[in-house]
């Protein structure tokens, strides 16, 4: 159904038949991640993944390198890396280390509380849904078009892309607390001016990644181990699909920016339009007119409209805030 070709169907089918193992521990690292943060602790909190994380390189290296049992091997590194991260992060929580208190009332229902956690988290959500949704898609046409070489491009394109959203979400998540205390205490000037200069930094950093990307496609796709024919599509394809990636810092920061002031609907709407309304049409539209380069301009052209509707709805919101202001 995600487009998979015969050639690497056995591969990925081991692949996720062993990863869908961590999905539980994998959630339960997320969550643990957040209390940890959010009780003022962001260092501990980024070792919960970041132990995950290195426990994953060491035995990807150790099962897959050394002891040479391929995409088996590479799927059993991260179920560990994991369920180490959820067993450290469970460690800190139930020690105290948190501002949460575990006791039997704890796990008791909250009708109230789970709709305003539902409403708040719909917009992340729907961004890790239609992740599943696009790579479905992204794969169905790639394969079409440029066959499995085009998919493996496409796998380069969507890791150095995580270099990318990375850093704009953890400067996303950071801003949450600031943007949210002080809407709450009615500084709006300030909220507007947390939002501004979030959004200079996460633009100032992605900047950065894209003139790695845009200066050294080549080397990029060969630290990959990109074969020849993988180059010859590939950096085009890189250099499309990143084009204008330093947009991308504002609009994630807009998208959190909304949640922060308990306003999903808009966080919502942009997430919806920029990852399905836009982007899926366009990954079959334009390879009509451009064949598979079309397929790697999807992502920008989705990329800018949804740039010129964060910032019609940011200088909205900022209007009517500012308008209360005046009326105070």
């Amino acid at each position: 159904m995600f487009g998979v070709t015969d050639t690497a169907y056995d591969y990925a089918f081991e692949y996720y038949r062993i990863v869908a193992l961590g999905c539980l521990f994998q959630g339960l690292t997320q969550v643990f991640c957040d209390f940890v943060r959010v009780s003022g602790k962001p260092v501990l909190g980024m070792c919960v993944t970041g132990i995950g994380a290195v426990t994953n390189i060491i035995l990807d290296a150790v099962f897959v390198a050394v002891l040479d049992l391929g995409v088996t091997g590479a799927a059993w590194a991260t179920v560990i890396g994991q369920i180490f991260s959820a067993l450290f992060g469970a460690y800190l929580v139930l020690k105290g280390c948190t501002k949460v208190e575990i006791k039997k009332e704890t796990f008791s229902f909250n009708m109230a509380l789970s709709k305003k956690i539902i409403t708040c988290g719909f917009a992340f959500w729907i961004a890790q849904m239609a992740m599943g949704l696009i790579s479905l898609v992204y794969n169905s046409q790639l394969g079409k078009y440029g066959g499995d070489t085009a998919i493996s491009v496409y796998a380069v394109v969507a890791s150095i892309m995580t270099f990318v959203i990375m850093p704009a979400s953890g400067i996303s998540q950071g801003i949450q607390p600031i943007v949210g205390n002080n809407f709450g205490a009615g500084k709006y000037k300030r909220v507007m001016s947390t939002l501004y200069q979030a959004s200079a930094f996460s633009v100032g950093i992605t900047c950065i990644i894209w003139l790695i990307v845009m200066l050294f496609p080549k080397a990029i796709l060969l630290s990959f181990g990109a074969s020849e024919e993988m180059l010859e599509l590939g950096v085009m394809g890189l250099r499309t699909n990143f084009c204008i990636t330093p947009i991308l810092g504002f609009v994630m920061l807009v998208t959190t920016f909304f949640q922060s002031i308990a306003k999903p609907v808009p966080s919502i709407l942009i997430t919806f339009l920029r990852q399905i309304l836009f982007l899926i049409p366009f990954i079959y539209i334009f390879p009509i007119f451009g064949d598979i380069n079309g397929i790697f301009f999807a992502q920008p052209v989705s990329d800018a409209l949804a740039l010129i509707l964060s910032v019609i709805l940011v200088v909205r919101e900022q209007k009517q805030l500012y308008s209360e202001l005046s009326q105070i």
